[in-house]
């Protein structure tokens, strides 16, 4: 556990950008479309069906958009993506961590 000491008045105007206190890492959606790519990848070498292909495409085509509007992700088009995508895959394969930390990242 730690301490932290603070020299002065604790406000929000003293805590990040606008008062937003960053933990972690800052980089999500660039990390998020990474990993989108290396889940359709990792699909493709496993001769995945052509609709888990499609799935990934799909995500990553709306996180790709998403990050250049400046706006979310649309959750529908996530979540249907990812439950074909993970429809199957066995418990500890490769295709299932991918598809997890993407969910965790979009805080699906």
């Amino acid at each position: 556990m730690g301490t932290y000491n603070f020299n002065g008045n604790v406000n929000a105007g003293i805590i990040g950008d606008n008062g937003t206190y960053h933990n972690g890492q800052q980089d999500g959606a660039a990390q998020t479309l990474r990993l989108a790519a290396e889940l359709a990848q990792w699909l493709r070498d496993q001769g995945a069906a052509p609709a888990r292909i499609e799935a990934a495409d799909v995500l990553r085509g709306e996180l790709d958009r998403a990050a250049q509007d400046g706006r979310p992700a649309e959750p529908g088009v996530i979540r249907r993506s990812l439950e074909t995508i993970t429809l199957g895959l066995g418990v500890g394969s490769g295709g299932l961590a991918l598809a997890q930390e993407i969910s965790r990242l979009l805080g699906n």
